[in-house]
């Protein structure tokens, strides 16, 4: 039996675009966005645990002729759908992304919905009450072994938010310490084991070459790179503004997702990627051409089958 293919989306690390190449690949019944059936949840709550939580919930409410049916589900809280697979294998995949540009891109994209859209976001409101900028999130919370406070889940995912994102269908992630280096080896061993295990995992920075690795990991024929998210600017503010000092703590602070993505981006180095004018839309021209060549030759030929009508 073919396995049911997971995309686990971690949040800023190219997924939507993951999705967009994952989607071309399979019918509409065979493809389940978790993003859009539970948008919802998403929109009610900021704690990561209780969103993945009540996404696996979802999931296991789904009609069995549904789950039967499906052979990808996308979605950021697909890695808690693995476990409630026993029908068929599962192969998952994802995209890791250095984590200083994670951090950054994820905190800037909240001061742009914040600003720009005048959306609430949980994660701005709490600097903006307390006076942080993004390094006091580091100097204020970092280092608790324990961290079980409000603030603590809420911005769990700028400390080794990736490693959390993939360990939460595996164990209670909010329980990582906020620790810079040290303490941390059991949650790295168990996030490289589980890649290894069960992940085909692909690196933000070798978009391209990530691409053509799920393709012929998955037997897509219809591989693309999308268009690129252009967005380095957020909210008047640019990744090149953020200074060296708040880099620098989110590398100490950040080891686990560091060490992963510098593994599986080394891997791909020097292996073949998708073109720019992409295989999809050379395949779709060449059809289209095709079937612009048959439709004219078949007008012609019935252009020359006209006989007089007698009367």
């Amino acid at each position: 039996m073919d396995p049911l293919v997971i995309l686990h989306h971690i949040p800023k690390t190219g997924g939507v675009a993951m999705s967009q190449v994952a989607r071309a690949n399979y019918r509409p019944d065979e493809f389940l966005s978790l993003e859009r059936e539970v948008a919802d949840i998403q929109a009610a709550t900021a704690d990561i645990g209780d969103y993945l939580r009540k996404t696996r919930e979802f999931y296991g409410s789904l009609p069995p002729e549904r789950k039967a049916r499906l052979r990808c589900v996308a979605g950021y809280g697909a890695s808690v759908v693995i476990p409630s697979v026993t029908d068929r294998p599962v192969r998952a995949f994802c995209m890791l992304r250095d984590p200083v540009e994670y951090v950054v891109s994820f905190y800037l994209f909240q001061v742009w919905r914040r600003e720009t859209l005048g959306a609430r976001s949980p994660y701005i409101e709490a600097m903006r009450e307390r006076d942080w900028q993004l390094k006091d999130v580091y100097r204020e919370l970092g280092g608790a072994d324990q961290p079980s406070s409000y603030l603590h889940k809420l911005f769990g995912l700028l400390f080794n938010g990736q490693t959390r994102h993939l360990l939460f269908g595996e164990l209670d992630s909010s329980l990582i310490p906020f620790r810079a280096d040290e303490g941390l080896d059991e949650y790295r061993d168990r996030a490289f084991a589980l890649l290894e295990e069960t992940y085909v995992v692909g690196a933000q920075d070798r978009f391209s070459e990530s691409i053509r690795l799920f393709a012929d990991s998955f037997g897509w024929r219809r591989v693309f790179v999308p268009r690129a998210n252009a967005g380095r600017l957020r909210g008047g503010r640019r990744e090149a503004d953020i200074d060296e000092e708040t880099r620098a703590l989110i590398r100490s602070y950040n080891g686990i997702d560091a060490e992963l993505h510098a593994h599986y981006s080394q891997r791909l180095e020097g292996q073949p990627g998708v073109g720019r004018l992409t295989d999809l839309r050379g395949r779709v021209w060449r059809g289209a051409r095709r079937g612009r060549s048959r439709l004219g030759r078949a007008r012609r030929g019935a252009v020359g089958r006209i006989r007089p009508i007698r009367t």
